[in-house]
């Protein structure tokens, strides 16, 4: 806790112990010690809430400011009961890039240990939960047929039966919401008047959240990263987003959203380097109802710089879409 924070729930505890309140002699009614504690909880909370968000530092247009450098933490999780996917390593698919001996993948190594040395030894939060939190069961709201559409594809993706089957990473395709990779590249916010923008280092991707009450595009404009518009209440970031193409994934697991996806998302400054996220997934295309994921972002250690991320569009990977090259006679 801050210091000035503790000061705040010091004071709040002293005006809640000598407040009186009068005696109840009828069963069922409170006793007074109840009341007063009660009161203190309450009163010690909200102070606490109100003097976090007063000594959070503000742009010059007043936003919270939480710019800087951060790697994502937690926010692609399995589902319960996920459906076999033979892009992942396995003696099924031979072909995965997760299986070459040589360790180099569709990336080279350096781009792996990101994460450790983002994290710089920073701890995550273990209090927080992440992946997915609803339906607490992780038992996605699948629509049936679309589940069993999904777990069709997945089986014509290594090797890809066509162009449209092929993993959408291998593709360089812009990320979406999701496919910015945890604990690994990070990602960069900066603020400008009326504006949140969220720099990628996956993919030199870059996205643009409008704070000036504008509407969203027309619905015939479609994007990989949407169209994010979005309001601050007190210290949480809101976002709305929608206008989205189609063409980007959750996970391996769940290789594509419609576009009728439709986000909300929560940045709560939880403190000077954390950033706690929560995100409502509303597809009715292929889900009955929301769900929702959690994460948090966590600022990296001070002279870590974003790198180039180059994608080449198949690197590595050509055999996995083309399969084996003709061999010379």
């Amino acid at each position: 806790m801050l210091p000035s924070s503790r000061l705040c729930l010091d004071r709040s505890l002293s005006v809640a112990a000598q407040h009186e309140f009068p005696s109840h002699d009828r069963q069922g009614a409170a006793p007074a010690k109840f009341c007063k504690l009660t009161l203190m909880f309450t009163i010690g909370m909200a102070c606490i809430t109100f003097c976090a968000a007063a000594q959070t530092p503000r742009t010059a247009d007043g936003q919270p400011d939480i710019q800087g450098l951060y790697t994502r933490n937690g926010v692609v999780g399995l589902e319960a009961n996920p459906p076999e996917n033979p892009i992942d390593p396995s003696d099924k698919n031979p072909l995965s890039v997760s299986s070459r001996g040589d360790g180099l993948g569709p990336y080279p190594k350096v781009f792996g240990e990101g994460g450790t040395v983002l994290r710089g030894g920073q701890r995550g939060r273990p209090q927080r939960r992440t992946g997915i939190i609803d339906p607490e069961d992780k038992k996605l709201p699948w629509r049936p047929e679309e589940d069993a559409k999904r777990r069709d594809f997945l089986l014509h993706m290594n090797p890809p039966a066509d162009l449209r089957h092929v993993e959408l990473n291998a593709r360089c395709t812009l990320p979406g919401l999701f496919q910015g990779e945890d604990n690994n590249n990070p990602y960069q916010i900066l603020q400008r008047p009326q504006e949140v923008v969220i720099l990628y280092d996956y993919n030199h991707t870059s996205r643009v959240i409008h704070l000036d009450g504008r509407p969203h595009l027309g619905k015939n404009i479609r994007l990989f990263m949407g169209d994010s518009v979005g309001h601050w209440e007190g210290t949480t970031l809101i976002v709305d987003t929608t206008n989205f193409n189609g063409k980007t994934a959750y996970s391996r697991e769940i290789p594509y959203l419609s576009d009728a996806l439709h986000t909300v998302e929560r940045f709560t400054v939880a403190d000077n380097n954390t950033i706690d996220y929560e995100v409502t997934i509303d597809d009715p295309v292929l889900f009955t109802k929301p769900w929702k994921v959690a994460g948090y972002f966590t600022r990296a250690p001070k002279g870590v710089e974003s790198l180039e991320f180059a994608c080449a569009e198949g690197s590595q990977t050509l055999v996995n879409i083309f399969g084996q090259p003709p061999q010379p006679k």
